[in-house]
């Protein structure tokens, strides 16, 4: 079952469906949630991770969810002395079940995050809610508050440190890569609805393709659709806010193989219709 863009954004309230009609209460799991903090400042900017330890057979989402599922959503307006805030997503893997393919995360989880304080001689006091859907045989929304003070002349956490940077390494590099095309898009801009072919050249490293689109767009996680040759080829469903074209719409794939992950923009608006 493919959900729109819309239901997606309705999935915490979506997310109690699952639980068994006649059930009066269900006990979320509990979640060990908490900062990791890599020391002071490094060239004004604070390194840290937000770190979801998920019990066994449950999962969380990818910044793409897939058909299913709500990525984590983040609130920082009770920090102080905060300019900018950043997280990165490692890669996911793909999860298929019932309710279609999602990317999720499983086990222990750390989202690096990049902190630049408005005055880099006072601490920071980084204050984080995030959202975010818990899923196993049923699935619930979830949230956690967590909190740390950054100061800038703290000593290096060595194992923090080395954490965040095993983390860092699975988030996917930006790169300009032509082993990945976008052949063909079929578009309809009555019902903003379409499909896109897409195919990569595969040299055995390759293990999957995800993607997202921009703000108001929806696209699906790519489907495998067989190989030509030395390439693989995916087709993604893509839906628009109403009468939407495809001019200077860009989607961000990720390519994932085995050693690493790369960043690839590609824009509708060059491919062939």
């Amino acid at each position: 079952m493919k959900i729109s863009a819309f239901l997606r954004f309705a999935f915490p309230i979506l997310l109690l469906s699952g639980i068994p009609a006649g059930a009066s209460t269900f006990e979320a799991p509990t979640v060990q949630t908490r900062l990791v903090v890599a020391g002071g400042l490094e060239n004004g900017v604070y390194r840290a991770a937000l770190e979801l330890d998920l019990p066994d057979g449950w999962h969380t989402y990818w910044r793409n969810p897939g058909d299913a599922g709500i990525p984590p959503i983040f609130d920082v307006a009770k920090s102080a002395n905060l300019k900018d805030f950043s997280v990165d997503y490692p890669v996911p893997v793909r999860h298929i079940d019932g309710a279609g393919t999602s990317m999720i995360y499983e086990g222990r989880l750390l989202l690096p995050i990049r902190a630049v304080p408005v005055r880099p001689d006072m601490p920071v006091i980084l204050t984080v809610r995030v959202l975010y859907g818990l899923c196993a045989d049923v699935c619930v929304p979830a949230e956690a508050d967590v909190s740390a003070r950054l100061e800038p002349t703290t000593d290096l956490d060595q194992g923090a440190s080395d954490e965040i940077d095993a983390s860092e390494a699975r988030v996917p590099v930006r790169a300009e890569d032509d082993r990945l095309t976008v052949d063909h898009l079929d578009f309809d801009a009555e019902t903003a609805r379409g499909d896109a072919d897409v195919s990569v050249t595969d040299d055995g490293r390759l293990i999957d393709l995800f993607v997202t689109a921009p703000a108001k767009w929806y696209a699906t996680p790519p489907e495998p659709a067989g190989t030509d040759g030395n390439r693989r080829r995916f087709k993604v469903a893509l839906e628009g806010p109403a009468k939407a074209r495809p001019d200077g719409v860009e989607l961000n794939f990720v390519l994932v193989e085995k050693d690493r992950a790369y960043e690839i923009i590609r824009r509708l608006d060059a491919v062939a219709q």
